[in-house]
């Protein structure tokens, strides 16, 4: 059986909100609105192996090297087959997460692909989910 795990802040929320709409057996959703990576650390993640996890974090936090820490507890407690991170529209804080994405090998997914109104948050988030799906 499949399992996918959509973890992080808003991004996540509303990633996880339309790929779930579209898939059979919805993915597991640890997320929250505003979530900063200090916060996702102290939340129990669910203790199973995933063959995918999307990875939405550090939207909300500033680009330093305690989020690259952060970052790198929170990758190293996943159990997955296959991790996608959601890179940021601010440059400097994707910058973080996309060095930690490629020490763990795993692949990415720009937000810079996608219009967005607020430079946080899309303007689509299906065009995030039919990108994930392909």
């Amino acid at each position: 059986m499949f399992e996918c795990l959509f973890l992080g802040d808003s991004l996540a929320v509303g990633t996880a909100q339309f790929t779930n709409a579209r898939l059979a057996r919805p993915c597991t959703v640890v997320a929250a609105e505003g979530a900063t990576a200090k916060q996702i650390l102290a939340w129990r993640k669910p203790a199973r192996r995933f063959g995918v996890t999307v990875i939405a974090i550090g939207s909300n936090d500033m680009p330093d090297g305690l989020l690259s820490e952060r970052l790198i507890r929170i990758r190293s407690s996943i159990s997955s087959r296959r991790v996608i991170w959601i890179l940021p529209y601010s440059r400097p804080r994707s910058y973080v997460v996309s060095s930690v994405a490629v020490s763990f090998r795993d692949e990415t997914l720009d937000m810079l692909r996608f219009p967005s109104h607020d430079g946080l948050h899309p303007k689509r988030y299906q065009d995030v989910a039919t990108s994930l799906l392909r």
